[in-house]
């Protein structure tokens, strides 16, 4: 089985709140449709203007109610005056929600250039039941959106999606449903739905991303399906690192970021079974109870039919980075999760004396036990190793993990959070002069190791950071140089 999105229309979707601000977007050439939030606007939109900015671009005209996650209060009468109004300004299709429309025959407006939505925000919609009314209208496309609050509801909409095929765009919102986003293009969805600018609308990816990381809209078949498995994956880069890799060699496989509350033992998505996953926090301590080995913690896992085997590659940037240590070295890991027990094997190995803090002493102190090291408060009198396995530093409102004396000149310090522009860590350590491995080293070192496995090709850092897109190689080099 394979899949395809080669017939699916990316819809970039901006939100401007002026005609100035609409006429100054930029809209990537990737984009087959551009959606403009008409709701958005602060003062009346000047139609026949947005549609001359945008001349030969097939343009969608929304209004989407406050009921249904939009800033538009009024009435059918008004709604239908306004996307009316869009038409014969010019716009080719008109954005009609369908429970404004009820008993209204699409407002009045022309099917074939209607598409027909449902934005359904409650916790337990009835998908079967939207999708047979949307059908029912008769538009030239339609639209269900929920929101997931779950791996289970995301995996219902795509269930939903596969039933339907392209006769639906069926997706979720937030963090969970991200999946989805990626995914139901390749399970039939005629449109998907990408942000230019600041998102629309929770977990919305970019229009760029989802035809430069994804393949959305091109001629690219999917025959295996590999996945990032975490509590939260918006952030992650690594879909971008691998789907080049496979890319670049030619390989029908697609990487998709997954959001869990729990550890699939043996996952489907969209019908295919998965050959193998990344696993970031807080699930690298399950994997190594999912796939027993001698580690204690598994980012990467690997399926074969019912079996399933664990490895480890974060031990690959450790083990590359840090130096055997002299008598009397001391490291200090922040962090109790997966990437902390590694970090602790390998320097234990090393031959420190290792140290842990959290910000939870308790859990610090069993950790430690554990781990057999020692547990302390960040005021340690002097530090060689610093290691940083905490999220803190993947948000740019972050503060430091932790004080900032503990960063001197020469010492060594490994930060794994990343960010663009670089962590609070990362930029106070290279301001001091430390040795510093920053997170997006960390990250293409042991995602080198997983697309050597994912691949059965050999790959090194530098074959993941030639393969990526330009505007995303320029993230790394410019942190990791600077």
């Amino acid at each position: 089985m394979a899949l395809s999105s080669s017939n699916t229309r990316i819809v970039a979707s901006a939100a401007p709140a002026s005609r100035a601000e609409a006429l100054a977007l930029r809209v990537p050439a990737s984009a087959d449709v551009l959606e403009i939030r008409l709701d958005a606007f602060l003062e009346p939109p000047d139609l026949p203007a947005l549609r001359a900015a945008f001349a030969g671009r097939t343009l969608l005209a929304t209004l989407r109610s406050a009921r249904e996650g939009g800033s538009f209060t009024g009435g059918p009468e008004e709604a239908g005056a306004v996307l009316s109004a869009a038409l014969a300004a010019g716009f080719d299709l008109v954005d009609v929600e369908l429970v404004v429309a009820r008993g209204r025959r699409l407002l009045g407006l022309p099917p074939e250039r209607v598409v027909v939505s449902v934005h359904d925000l409650s916790e337990a919609p009835d998908l079967e039941g939207w999708a047979r009314e949307l059908a029912a209208a008769r538009a030239a496309f339609s639209k269900l959106v929920t929101r997931a609050a779950n791996e289970t509801e995301a995996r219902a909409v795509l269930d939903l999606q596969e039933r339907h095929g392209r006769q639906l765009t069926a997706f979720a919102m937030g963090e969970f449903g991200i999946v989805s986003r990626v995914l139901s293009p390749f399970l039939g969805a005629p449109l998907a739905f990408g942000s230019i600018g600041p998102p629309t609308a929770p977990g919305q990816l970019s229009a760029v991303d989802l035809r430069e990381i994804y393949g959305v809209g091109t001629d690219r078949r999917v025959e295996q399906l590999f996945a990032l498995f975490g509590g939260r994956v918006s952030h992650s880069f690594s879909p971008a690192l691998h789907n080049a890799r496979f890319r670049s060699l030619e390989l029908p496989y697609l990487y998709v970021p997954c959001a869990v509350k729990e550890l699939p033992k043996a996952p489907r998505i969209g019908g295919l079974p998965l050959a193998g996953a990344s696993v970031t926090v807080p699930f690298k301590e399950d994997a190594a109870r999912l796939a027993p080995c001698e580690e204690t913690a598994l980012n990467t896992l690997l399926w074969n039919g019912r079996s399933v085997r664990g490895v480890n590659t974060d031990r690959v940037p450790f083990e590359t980075f840090l130096q055997p240590a002299e008598p009397g070295r001391i490291a200090l890991v922040l962090g109790t999760g997966g990437t902390a027990r590694t970090a602790i094997a390998v320097l234990k190995a090393r031959g420190y004396d290792v140290k842990v803090a959290s910000r939870d002493p308790e859990r610090a102190a069993a950790f430690a036990y554990e781990t057999g090291v020692e547990a302390t408060g960040n005021a340690v009198f002097r530090v060689d190793v610093l290691v940083n396995a905490t999220p803190l530093g993947l948000s740019a409102s972050d503060p430091l993990p932790c004080d900032a004396s503990l960063v001197t000149a020469g010492m060594t310090v490994v930060d794994a959070p990343y960010l663009a522009g670089g962590t609070a860590l990362t930029r106070l350590a290279r301001s001091r002069g430390a040795r510093l491995l920053d997170g997006f080293a960390f990250l293409v070192s042991q995602a080198a190791a997983q697309s050597t496995l994912f691949t059965g090709v050999a790959t090194a850092p530098g074959d993941l950071l030639a393969a990526l897109p330009e505007r995303i190689r320029a993230i790394f080099t410019e942190v990791s140089a600077s």
